[in-house]
């Protein structure tokens, strides 16, 4: 990898697998368990939410019961479901990213690679 050009395409290829896999993974998380998918970004916003909506029925003066019956629904997701989402966001999306930086670095490689001079002989 001593072309400069190499060492630039091959970490952009990477992110843009990276990208490409979480969208992926997401909808196919969607379309499979009808939800989304438990991400860091859903599950903060789901936290955020839910903090929300207490603060909201605080304001309308309900009880404390009730008040403490306002939970997350990241907090009743199956352990199974969490375990699911961490090997395919971990195992199968970092899979993905490493064949495309090979990938792109090989091509890139070809690319850039100089030809030997032709045979006028």
């Amino acid at each position: 990898m001593a072309n400069p050009l190499v060492k630039i395409v091959v970490p952009i290829a990477g992110i843009v697998a990276s990208i490409i896999g979480n969208k992926a993974a997401a909808a196919g998380w969607g379309a499979v368990f009808g939800e989304d998918a438990p991400t860091v970004k859903a599950t903060k916003a789901a936290q955020k939410d839910a903090q929300k909506r207490r603060k909201q029925a605080k304001k309308e003066g309900q009880s404390k019961a009730e008040i403490d019956a306002i939970k997350d629904p990241a907090d009743d997701q199956p352990i199974w479901k969490m375990l699911l989402w961490a090997t395919v966001s971990g195992v199968l999306l970092q899979g993905l990213k490493m064949m495309a930086k090979r990938g792109a670095q090989t091509g890139a490689e070809r690319v850039v690679s100089r030809r030997p001079r032709s045979n006028r002989g």
